[in-house]
């Protein structure tokens, strides 16, 4: 006498034949009479999921708020305190902000060649064109004090052409550690299945989380050295007390990335909660510089116009002296300046800030 014990298949199984089941192929499912399996339904963000919405909405409302400050900046391009700004870098700074929101769309867009290049180009150059502009900044405000308090002569390479020269060579390394990355692994799609949930394919691009990190480590370097020579200048008046602000930006931007590695780091498991998280994570970043560095100057543009004049004081004489055993004047040198005030602010150099 034989007895029969009959086992059910695995959620994943088939069956090969009346006696035996067999494992779909990762990726796939058995049909609904167990006679083979079928292609699973990859699985990403959708432009109409409650994920995206959130993070589209915050990036529309960024990329406005950027396009209006541009627009303000060009229709007053010849006022003071657009020129104290440095106009030419204050642009490209816009220009990173405006990059950072249009991450929000390329991270939520269905994972392709082309968007993981771009996902790959676009993440670290946009915080690389942010920090440049702001590093290039804060380091030529903390020169020209230096020299100030030393009596030396004006520093150089802190002319407009060389200011942006300047950004534009830390920029391209950036551009280098990206093409050296696509170079090394190079950009794809790929679907993931996790044992635990073979019923769910994920397509998400190839490169790892901890590749997309460590390309992001210059903008670590540059995010750390801007925030030394902010607090370095905290105290300059120049320019409407620009380094002030940048201080404030710097500080605000070294807590948002030191909250976002480890959440990034945490929600690996859920791609939709890791996506949602980058984005807004990006957008805040660029948010803090457009809020904390350019919303004073807005303020004064539109709210107090009578703060954006510019007037000369008469000619002035400065020394420059060196005490020693000799008399104390006998090596002084005197020049004659006329300093530009801007709303009762001496602009040390007028000429380092395209006035």
């Amino acid at each position: 006498v034989c007895c029969w014990i009959c086992i059910p298949c695995q959620p994943y199984q088939y069956l090969h034949d009346e006696f035996t089941c067999a494992d779909c192929s990762f990726g796939q499912w058995p049909l609904a009479n167990l006679t083979g399996c079928y292609d699973l339904p990859e699985e990403y963000i959708h432009w109409e999921d409650a994920w995206a919405i959130g993070p589209v909405t915050i990036s529309c409302l960024g990329m406005m708020s950027t396009l209006f400050v541009i627009g303000l900046f060009l229709k007053h391009n010849q006022t003071p305190v657009v020129k104290a700004s440095g106009r030419e870098l204050s642009y490209i700074l816009l220009l990173g902000v405006l990059m950072c929101y249009s991450m929000t769309f390329i991270y939520i867009a269905k994972p392709s060649t082309a968007v993981c290049t771009l996902r790959r180009l676009g993440l670290g150059t946009s915080f690389a064109v942010c920090y440049s502009a702001l590093l290039t900044k804060t380091n030529r405000i903390a020169r020209i004090f230096s020299g100030v308090k030393d009596g030396a002569q004006r520093p150089r390479f802190i002319s407009p052409a060389s200011q942006v020269a300047i950004c534009g060579a830390l920029i391209s390394c950036q551009l280098v550690v990206v093409v050296v990355w696509m170079l090394v692994e190079a950009p794809g799609v790929r679907k993931e299945v996790s044992p635990e949930k073979r019923d769910v394919v994920t397509l998400k691009c190839n490169s790892k989380d901890s590749s997309m990190l460590m390309s992001l480590t210059y903008n670590c370097i540059l995010i750390i050295l801007c925030t030394v020579y902010a607090f370095k200048t905290r105290k300059c008046p120049e320019n409407f007390n620009e380094a002030k602000f940048i201080g404030f930006t710097m500080y605000t931007t070294c807590i948002i990335w030191l909250a976002f590695q480890p959440i990034f780091y945490v929600t690996a498991s859920d791609y939709r909660v890791q996506t949602t998280t980058m984005c807004i994570s990006v957008s805040l970043s660029g948010s803090v510089v457009l809020g904390c560095l350019f919303a004073p100057k807005i303020h004064i543009i539109l709210f107090q116009p009578q703060k954006n004049v510019c007037t000369l004081r008469v000619a002035t004489t400065r020394f420059s002296v060196n005490t020693g055993p000799a008399s104390s004047f006998s090596q002084a040198s005197a020049s004659n300046v006329v300093p530009t005030v801007c709303n009762g602010r001496e602009v040390v150099d007028s000429t380092t800030s395209s006035l």
